[in-house]
């Protein structure tokens, strides 16, 4: 007999537990029973149900703090006769957080981890093998972590919030973008299975590409019942694992590859290998396609009888992370197939505070919109959960690389019973469950713990108590190099390759870049090159109309109070404050619209100036990921998507700075040499294509003002240019470009990076007038005979400004421009722009087309049809015009009527429309 699964999902309850109620919880709550969701946590019931407001909206917040505080118990009747089978097992995917079970009274066992699987044997439950009561009930996670901090003592941490002592989605207490809501209930499917002799416990079907050959070893751990004994002869039968490939061919046809193997009654667990030949390769996004093979393992009596049966998906390639020693320190090379990968990365938080409430069409929806944006690895950060199997599967299809971090961040975590063995029991489940993804390409041991231990002085609280580091450089990777040894393992993001160094060193490995916006300017990102970023971020607020729809504030102002409540980050307000005057003025705080319009704008700018010096730096950093993708509530935040999904300007500047070709104007590279590289090796690998759409331009930025707050907190090696040019020996590049100095002393120069290819092109650079008549114009050539990096000179005559109050260079290659100003765009002269605007449907019948024809310089034009409808959306960013230019934006999502008031107040706006002049 197969095993059968019967989800839970119908039929379920949700009450407070005991007679007690928290402070602020209605009284009227005790014995009162509500239908339940499940999978589901409490808080999407009670809301549902009239019992709290939601907890995203204004500044609900704080009145449903107390659902933390409250014990919580599901129950439902549950059919627990075997039906012939001879286990019955109650099958939990996911419990949030600290619960006991019990059927009809009975106790089952306990659970105090959110991160892991849990299975309940009920054969030898007392009582009837029919209908029974489960009941699961939830204890506060507060009063399990204050157990165990009493035990442990005093975690540093950045919020005075108990996160490090229970195992739980660090974010539910809060973060600097998240607000608190602690869930309670059963976030992932409850189930009960039936099962006879035995069932697959565990398969992990790891792969490789061997000589061409794609390899598959299914590492597969089975359990037996105890009960099938059948030729009675005091021992357990044998079991026969059949594992089945099935997948295209170079050909166009499919093959079908298979191989068996026999477990004897002493055997729980074998590796079963099959040899797929011609496999075709899986490849990240943008480097090829991603062919993926159907997987069946089956589990069978010596007699064929089927007892279980798993089927998956994967894809075959090879991957490792380099990281060995060269002339300027150590690399974090990101290698596929054979082939350096071009990071260009994305950080990934829960995407709702009610993490259960996240569905497969959602996580289809984020990723998707990170694809197009030309996104390539997607980091899950460690203060979230460990996502779910629909998560990785559509990162598998859309060939995003995965980096996953073990769940660790920002505090130090006690080593004391029970964290450590909860530590073990869930490293090991989600290694197991994830190794079937060859999206997965690397584990990350925690953020930022050893860093802060280093800079925030944590040892003089710790003393010599445990926080954690035994679980970074010992525990994790023995359990990922034990479960899982085909993927690469870090200490920890930062990291440096080693306890002798400091932990956030920009010569070794990885690097968080947060001094900037923290304490300076972004040109600040300029001082140095990491050689990964794996975390930077500049912070603006979401969508108009998210943050309209989120407070009750009215009039909307930058001090209202709901406003206020949806910026979490410390010193938040004044930090976007001082990130826009240097270069946009100071904005009073009734002010709200021409504040929303430059945040974003100091966004989209502020990133363009980190991704553009970074990324023409190949091969000194082969990696920027950004901080961070999503949100999971309407807030100010470093996202470049918002938490209803609408995205930000910067996520359409994403567009052009994540393409594989790259073009900028930035200051002067004064190095021996140019940046160049060899790039990925031409093992089979396809083209990337880019956008073809046009996106949206953005500056460089600008040089630092004087009252620039700042100071790092630490000093950090600084990368120079010099250092970036003798890299460059390293690696079969040819001298790229014209060699600064050649026109003269020109303060700029054009870089052009490209990912994936040689190329030979043109680029035209323009010194304009802000009236848009050209004073200069050159066009100069851009060769490269491979992937690489492309510096290019530029005259005087278009990059020394005569007025930089009055004058900007413009440089142009194919559909890519880039802006360079030499002054702040507050002490630049902007004319009023004019333009004409005519607006149709589209002729595909999918929404508006809106043509824009300059008839001056037309400076960061922003459309928000969000402004005029909800549903309004646009597919580009800011985008600057000289004149005679047009430029087609695709507006979805308005009606006729909606269209006939673009010409509202900010719905089309411009620079010079919001700084005065």
């Amino acid at each position: 007999m197969t095993l059968e699964r019967e989800e839970l999902r119908d039929d379920w309850t949700v009450a407070i537990a005991g007679d007690q109620v928290p402070s602020g919880a209605p009284a009227d709550l005790v014995g009162r029973a509500l239908s339940a969701t499940v999978p589901g946590q409490v808080h999407t019931d009670l809301e549902r149900e009239g019992v709290i407001a939601d907890p995203t909206f204004d500044r609900n917040e704080d009145a449903t703090a107390w659902v933390g505080r409250a014990d919580w118990a599901y129950r439902r009747p549950v059919d627990v006769d075997p039906r012939g089978f001879e286990r019955v097992d109650l099958v939990c995917d996911g419990l949030d957080t600290v619960a006991e079970l019990a059927l009809d009274g009975v106790v089952l066992g306990t659970t105090r981890n959110m991160h892991r699987r849990y299975r309940f044997d009920l054969n030898d439950v007392p009582g009837p093998a029919g209908q029974r009561e489960l009941e699961l009930l939830f204890e506060s996670p507060y009063r399990e972590a204050g157990r165990v901090a009493a035990r442990a003592g005093a975690m540093p941490g950045p919020y005075d919030e108990p996160f490090p002592y229970v195992r739980k989605q660090a974010s539910n207490f809060g973060w600097d973008w998240g607000l608190t809501a602690v869930t309670s209930g059963p976030w992932r499917p409850v189930a009960i299975e039936r099962w006879s002799t035995a069932r697959l416990a565990e398969v992990q079907p790891l792969v490789d590409v061997e000589a061409g050959e794609g390899v598959l070893d299914a590492h597969i751990r089975v359990e037996r019942s105890g009960m099938n004994d059948l030729d009675q002869d005091g021992e357990d039968d044998d079991l026969v694992l059949v594992v089945t490939v099935a997948g295209p061919t170079v050909d166009g046809g499919t093959t079908r590859q298979r191989s068996r193997a026999q477990l004897t009654p002493k055997d729980d667990e074998t590796v079963v290998t099959v040899r797929v030949p011609d496999a075709l390769r899986w490849w990240p996004r943008g480097y090829g396609a991603q062919p993926r093979y159907d997987v069946t393992v089956e589990l069978q009596t010596v007699d064929g009888e089927v007892l279980d049966r798993r089927t998956a998906k994967t894809g075959f390639r090879s991957a490792r992370i380099d990281t060995t020693d060269d002339a300027v320190g150590k690399p974090f090379d990101v290698v596929v197939n054979g082939a350096v990968v071009d990071v260009r990365g994305v950080n990934w938080i829960p995407d709702d505070v009610i993490v259960s409430r996240v569905d497969r069409a959602r996580v289809l929806d984020r990723l998707r919109v990170a694809a197009d944006l030309g996104v390539n690895l997607v980091r899950v950060w460690g203060g979230g959960v460990y996502e779910s199997d629909e998560f990785y599967d559509v990162c598998d299809e859309l060939g995003l690389l995965v980096w996953q971090d073990f769940a660790f961040a920002c505090a130090a975590y006690p080593e004391i019973e029970p964290i450590r063995s909860e530590v073990v029991a869930e490293a090991r489940d989600n290694v197991a469950r994830l190794s079937g993804h060859p999206s997965l390409v690397l584990w990350n041991g925690n953020n930022e713990n050893i860093w802060l231990h280093d800079v925030d002085g944590w040892g003089e609280v710790l003393g010599d108590r445990g926080w954690g580091l035994d679980y970074y450089l010992d525990l994790l990777p023995t359990i990922v190099d034990a479960v899982d040894p085909s993927r690469f393992y870090t200490v920890a993001s930062p990291w440096s390759g080693s306890e002798s160094l400091f932990a956030n060193d920009v010569d070794h490995e990885t690097h968080h870049s947060w001094d900037v916006w923290n304490r300076l300017s972004d040109e600040h990102y300029r001082d140095s090159v990491p050689r990964f970023v794996s975390e930077f971020g500049w912070q603006a607020p979401p969508a108009w109309r998210t943050l309209r729809d989120a407070v009750t504030d009215e009039p909307l102002r930058v001090d209202a109070p709901g406003v206020v409540h949806h910026q979490k980050a410390d010193d938040g307000m004044a930090k976007l404050a001082r990130g826009i005057a240097p270069r946009f003025g100071s904005v009073d705080p009734s002010e709200f619209d021409r504040w929303h319009y430059l945040t974003q704008l100091q966004q989209a700018r502020a990133i363009a100036t980190g991704v553009e010096h970074w990324r023409t730096h190949w091969p000194r950093n082969t990696g920027v990921v950004l901080w961070q993708l999503n949100d999971l509530w309407p807030v100010s935040s470093w996202s470049a998507v918002d938490s209803a999904g609408r995205l930000k300007p910067l996520a359409h500047e994403l567009r052009r700075l994540y393409d594989d070709v790259l073009l900028t104007i930035r200051p002067v590279t004064r190095a021996s040499g140019p940046a160049g590289a060899a790039a990925a090796d031409e093992s089979g690998a396809v083209d990337g294509s880019g956008p073809d759409d046009g996106s949206a331009p953005a500056d460089a930025s600008l040089p630092a003002a004087d009252d620039q707050p700042g100071g790092a907190a630490h000093d950090v090696p600084s990368a120079s240019a010099g250092g970036t040019a003798e890299l460059v020996t390293l690696s079969d590049t040819l001298s790229l470009g014209v060699s600064p100095g050649a026109f003269g002393q020109s303060p700029v120069e054009v870089a052009v990076r490209s990912a994936r290819a040689g190329r030979d092109s043109v680029v035209r650079v323009r010194r304009v007038t802000v009236a848009g008549t050209i004073l200069a114009e050159v066009t100069l050539p851009v060769r490269l005979s491979e992937a690489g990096v492309a510096v290019v000179a530029l005259p005087e005559s278009v990059g020394v400004l005569d007025d930089p109050t009055r004058e900007l260079v413009v440089a142009d290659m194919d559909w890519r421009r880039a802006v360079w100003t030499a002054a702040p765009d507050k002490d630049v002269r902007w004319e009023p722009a004019r333009y004409r605007t005519t607006v149709a449907p589209a002729a595909d019948g999918d929404g508006h087309d809106l043509v824009v024809e300059a008839d001056s310089l037309v400076r960061d034009l922003l459309v928000q049809p969000d402004r005029l409808a909800p549903t309004g959306t646009v597919d580009r960013g800011f985008m600057t015009l000289l004149p005679g230019e047009r430029v087609d934006f695709r507006l979805r999502g308005l009606t006729d009527a909606d269209v006939r008031r673009l010409g509202e107040p900010f719905v089309l706006s411009t620079l010079d429309d919001h700084l005065g002049h």
